[in-house]
């Protein structure tokens, strides 16, 4: 599992990410900027969130490829707990 993050002030709407990986990412229907998906949030937020073992690889691919580099990924803190 890593954590997942968007600048989502930076984000362009180029759909990339949701294009991509649409399980994790989709986008916003108030902004059309990238979001991740609701049941992957941490405490609801837009902008963090987890991918779980089967999701970490696509990601890493959308965090280099992101057009305005707006996608993090990084390992989760220590002792969390996603449920």
């Amino acid at each position: 599992m890593i954590n997942v993050s968007i600048d989502r002030e930076g984000c362009i709407s180029c759909g990339q990410c949701w294009g991509d990986c649409p399980d994790l990412f989709d986008e916003s229907e108030q902004d059309g900027k990238s979001q991740i998906a609701e049941k992957f949030r941490i405490a609801g937020k837009l902008d963090e969130g987890v991918a779980f073992e089967d999701q970490e690889e696509c990601a890493k691919k959308v965090a280099e490829e992101c057009p305005s580099q707006v996608i993090g990924v990084s390992p989760p803190a220590m002792g969390f707990d996603p449920i």
